[in-house]
């Protein structure tokens, strides 16, 4: 009997789940966008509710998109969720926040206000990828995805796929990788999203068709931020170098030329090193990278021999040399320090008359199934 009682007294004190949010109760925001007029200084930040009803496979259901797409303008970032709670009739919940996407415009002006905004609230999501657009907001946050209906979780799968080529797993670039970054000479590599078509896919019959490039968001170029500020942007080609001699990207694809035919090697395990050599006249900061091949495709018609391998590794040393070279020359003319020489324990005046050693040893690891390919005589 006294144990009951006790047990009652307690019961007395139990909140119960104060805190459960009903999810019918909820407007679940799966993407955010933002744009800034740099004349106005006027801020429109789009968000992407998710539809439980438009997701579901039953028949005869009435909804059919899978998201909502609202947008609202305002002079401050603080403002918005205030301004949700007069056109959604459910709370404004960003706990599954895919990703981010900050037109191109936004990104010129500086994103350090966006930052600090998101770094500052209490239920800030820092961990959510980043991504700028070089394509209208309004078009690429009105567009239906092939594959997958609601269009964050497709871009954060594009994300997951590249994920295991990144050294421990760190995604292309996260809003706290960036704060981190701030003040960092090293300029930090955002992916650029573009809508390919004129219109957007506003509508599921512009899915019919089936090849989904014409109407659609790829990946490919990225944009240079030095300190928070987007200050230009370079190609895919060049992107993926940067990634892998900042020791972020740990495989990519190659293509070499041997004997006059073409082989396709993957580079695995990449592992870069950099160290400064001593010299009685200038400063030699050297790149040291080594890298296990494999072969993906080989359109020669030799047969496949130790010195053939021995010619595939030198002729891929000579090629990522000679890609290094032209990136360095192509951050030093732009004034962008693309390998880190300054925050490496190198001089912040005279890191363009840096010289840069590059050292590069591939080890060829796997050839594929046969030994040499089919061909016709």
């Amino acid at each position: 009997m006294k144990a009951f009682l006790i047990g009652l007294i307690l019961l007395v004190f139990c909140t119960g789940c104060w805190d459960m949010k009903e999810i019918n109760a909820l407007a679940i925001v799966s993407l955010a966008g933002v744009d800034k007029n740099p004349e106005t200084g006027e801020y429109t930040a789009y968000y992407q509710v998710i539809n439980p009803t438009g997701l579901s496979t039953r028949q005869g259901s009435s909804a059919r998109a899978a998201v909502y797409t609202y947008n609202f303008k305002d002079f401050s970032l603080g403002r918005f969720t205030d301004r949700t709670s007069r056109v959604m009739p459910r709370k404004f919940f960003t706990a599954h926040l895919q990703s981010y996407i900050i037109s191109e415009r936004y990104a010129r002006q500086g994103i350090l206000d966006f930052i600090n905004f998101i770094e500052l609230n209490p239920e800030r999501r820092a961990n959510v990828v980043l991504y700028i657009s070089d394509s209208p907001m309004n078009t690429i946050m009105n567009s239906f995805t092939p594959l997958d209906r609601v269009p964050g979780r497709f871009i954060r799968s594009l994300t997951n796929l590249v994920k295991p080529s990144f050294s421990m797993g760190t995604f292309p670039i996260r809003i706290k990788e960036m704060a981190k970054e701030l003040h960092l000479h090293t300029p930090t590599v955002v992916p650029i999203v573009h809508y390919a078509g004129e219109n957007p896919s506003s509508t599921t019959n512009r899915l019919e068709e089936i090849d989904v490039s014409k109407n659609g968001m790829k990946f490919g170029d990225g944009a240079v931020f030095i300190h928070a500020r987007m200050v230009g942007r370079i190609d895919e080609t060049s992107k993926t170098l940067y990634l892998v001699l900042n020791k972020k990207l740990m495989k990519y694809t190659e293509t070499v030329k041997i004997n006059g035919d073409y082989v396709d090697v993957e580079a695995q395990n990449v592992r870069v090193k950099r160290k400064w050599e001593k010299d009685k006249h200038t400063s030699l900061f050297a790149l040291n990278i080594k890298a296990d091949l494999r072969i993906l495709n080989n359109q020669q018609k030799s047969k496949m021999t130790v010195q053939n391998l021995r010619q595939i590794e030198t002729s891929f040393n000579q090629r990522l040399e000679e890609r290094i070279e032209s990136f360095e020359r192509m951050g030093k003319e732009k004034g962008w320090d693309l390998l880190g020489i300054q925050d490496n324990g190198g001089n912040e005046m005279t890191w363009r008359q840096t010289k840069v050693n590059i050292h590069i040893n591939s080890r060829m690891t796997a050839i594929g199934n046969t030994s040499t390919p089919y061909h016709l005589e």
